[in-house]
């Protein structure tokens, strides 16, 4: 089962509450990890899955546009929105503990996901449902 790290629910108010689960004013109120800029590095290196053209607005200031907001990425184990760069970077929030345990015991590189992985992924953060028509 694929983990989710970065789907806040700031912004995603009509979204699935268990997929938005996680609170980014909280993540602002604890500390940054040491090594952010490396966890940069490894959220930048992720396989993107899902791509959008769009852009939504910084949730929490709303002065600056972020790019590609709806894309997703992963490592294979874990995904996450493109926009987790960006409140990262800029507001130096707090991750979970078991993705930071996670990307530290990688060495800080996301691994190269194959083609049927990714499938699979997709597969499950966005499962068929039955047609209405039959």
């Amino acid at each position: 089962m694929i983990r989710r790290v970065g789907f806040f629910a700031e912004g995603n108010e009509d979204g699935d509450p268990a997929v938005y689960s996680e609170s980014l004013t909280q993540a602002m109120d604890g500390p940054p990890a040491p090594d952010e800029d490396r966890i940069l590095s490894y959220l930048k290196g992720g396989e993107e899955i899902f791509s959008t053209m769009g852009a939504e607005r910084d949730v929490i200031s709303g002065d600056e546009w972020v790019g590609g907001s709806g894309s997703l990425v992963t490592d294979g184990e874990w995904v996450w929105p493109v926009d987790l760069v960006h409140y990262l970077s800029r507001y130096h929030i707090a991750l979970p503990v078991d993705f930071l345990e996670h990307v530290r015991k990688s060495e800080y590189r996301a691994p190269v996901v194959s083609g049927e992985r990714a499938r699979e992924i997709m597969a499950e953060l966005f499962p068929k449902r039955p047609s209405p028509w039959g």
